[in-house]
């Protein structure tokens, strides 16, 4: 007796043992997933590079994604094909109507609106019967054929350009008769498609990310009719992902740490007359390329008020009246031309700048000056040196 329960208990044992493997073994189901990727790099252009990978049915239709973006869609299923009025029974898909996804920025959370629509398909169509192939004939509803082939002698290739989303599209046979069935099976779904972004410099720099969830089957955003069997899964999501790095840099000539302050036309008229200069000033260029958003502030060595200052070795002050201006293309507030400025002191009131237009390669400059009233004050003080340093800080780090 003892040997006995001794065998049941180790069979329990087995079978509990062979239930967990079992367990274990079974297929998890993965939902259907497909990403969109695209970057910019500030380049001499301002739209993004679109890195996808191409649509399988590039390789036949070559022409197609030359012109479109393409993407492979993992939806595969069988379906019931019938030569009938009702659009639902014969070859059929519903296409669902652009849709807005809203992207976030990994770095700063910030977030940015794209635009997803599809203006194609291409699908391999495979029947037992190949002149029943539905997928041969015309293509109704709101998709034009633009070409088709067979890849094999049973799998047909067709390629509709899809007018306008949402969309109801069928086809059947070339030659047919009315009730004609046909079974066939899909595979390599491919469809064009748009991705509507505001313009590369409206994003800072970041990576962002966003997705959309489609409902497949019937009466889904991806909708295959009647008599649809074997569908992989019931949605689709398609995640998108943008990279964005904004080129930015500032180019000085050799001299531009030093200033020298004089007045228009030179010192003439003060040592011939005693004439007081309406001002002394500098003007100081520099080359700029940015793609992007960037802030600028100043920072001095003495501080009068919102200016700098300049100091002689007694201690005596003077306003320096701190400016800049900027390439066309870049705005402050998106509108407003950047043109002789006052530079605020202290990154916590930079000017927040974008750029409305790519600037490679043009000129920006800094303008220093001292007012009438001031350079009397200063003139007072002959032989007195009067100095004082400025940082000017471009931030492109926002």
């Amino acid at each position: 007796m003892i040997g006995l329960a001794g065998l049941l208990v180790s069979r329990r044992h087995l079978w509990l043992w062979l239930s967990a493997m079992l367990a274990l073994a079974a297929p998890v189901a993965q939902a259907l997933e497909v990403t969109l990727s695209a970057r910019y790099r500030g380049e001499n252009s301002s739209a993004f590079e679109h890195t996808t990978p191409e649509a399988s049915s590039c390789s036949y239709y070559p022409s197609m994604c030359s012109r479109n973006l393409t993407v492979d869609l993992p939806i595969t299923y069988d379906k019931r094909t019938a030569v009938t009025t009702e659009p639902r029974q014969n070859f059929f898909i519903r296409f669902p109507e652009r849709r807005q996804i809203t992207l976030f920025s990994d770095q700063t959370g910030e977030a940015q609106q794209v635009t997803l629509n599809f203006t194609g398909v291409t699908q391999r169509v495979a029947s037992q019967r190949e002149a029943r192939n539905p997928t041969t004939g015309y293509a109704y509803g709101d998709c034009t054929m633009q070409s088709g082939r067979w890849t094999t002698q049973k799998e047909y290739l067709y390629h509709w350009n899809i007018n306008r989303t949402p969309a109801e599209c069928w086809s059947r046979p070339a030659r047919s008769s009315w009730g004609q069935v046909e079974h066939v099976t899909t595979s390599h779904l491919s469809v064009a498609y748009t991705l509507e972004t505001l313009p590369t410099f409206r994003f800072r720099t970041g990576t962002y990310r966003g997705s959309v969830t489609y409902r497949v089957g019937p009466g889904g955003d991806f909708d295959f009719g009647d008599d649809v069997t074997a569908l992989n899964d019931d949605s689709l999501t398609i995640h998108v992902v943008l990279e964005v790095e904004h080129s930015f840099r500032v180019e000085f000539p050799l001299d531009f740490d030093h200033a020298r302050l004089e007045p228009p036309g030179g010192w003439t008229g003060w040592l011939d007359g005693g004439r007081v200069p309406p001002r002394i000033y500098n003007d100081l260029s520099m080359r700029m390329w940015s793609t992007g958003p960037f802030k600028v502030y100043k920072v001095c060595e003495y501080d009068v008020g919102d200016h700098c200052g300049i100091r002689n070795r007694r201690g005596e002050e003077v306003p320096l009246k701190v400016a800049i201006t900027l390439p066309y293309g870049t705005r402050y507030q998106g509108w407003q031309v950047v043109n002789q400025w006052a530079l605020p002191t202290g990154r916590a009131a930079a000017l927040k700048l974008e750029s409305i237009l790519p600037t490679f390669n043009d000129t920006a400059q800094l303008h220093l000056e001292v007012a009438q009233d001031d350079v009397r004050s200063m003139l007072d003080h002959s032989g007195e040196l009067y100095s004082g340093k400025v940082t000017v800080v471009f931030d492109a780090e926002l």
